[in-house]
């Protein structure tokens, strides 16, 4: 009886421990916008990550990353500054300077894009 309650607590136990390394999702899309994000990595270096345009049109973005702890609080942020992205095309960023503790980031509860600017480009 201990030897399998030992194993069911290691079980659960190595489940939280994994579920608790990322709170946030490494892709999705930017709520607002036709834009998909990817490759989600915050490190000591900044944060990195690769901006897809899905619509048939250029648009002008400008993101706000925003980490939140398990309490709701603001741990840091990263402001991706006003860029071209191609229909169809991609930005890939990296080193994008990140104002807070980059561990605590990394290792947030969640995140949230906001979209600072999105305006679709017609020529």
């Amino acid at each position: 009886m201990k030897k399998i309650s030992c194993a069911v607590l290691g079980i659960i136990l190595t489940l939280s421990v994994s579920g608790a390394a990322l709170g946030w999702d490494t892709e999705g899309v930017i709520y607002g916008t036709d834009i998909e994000y990817s490759g989600l990595v915050v490190s000591k270096s900044g944060v990195a990550v690769k901006l897809t345009n899905t619509s048939n049109t250029d648009v002008k973005v400008s993101l706000k990353l925003t980490f939140y702890g398990r309490n709701g609080s603001s741990l840091g942020y990263s402001i991706f500054g006003l860029r071209e992205i191609q229909a169809g095309s991609y930005a890939d960023i990296s080193k994008n300077y990140l104002n807070g503790k980059w561990k605590e980031c990394r290792d947030a509860a969640r995140m949230e894009f906001v979209k600072m600017t999105y305006e679709p480009i017609y020529y």
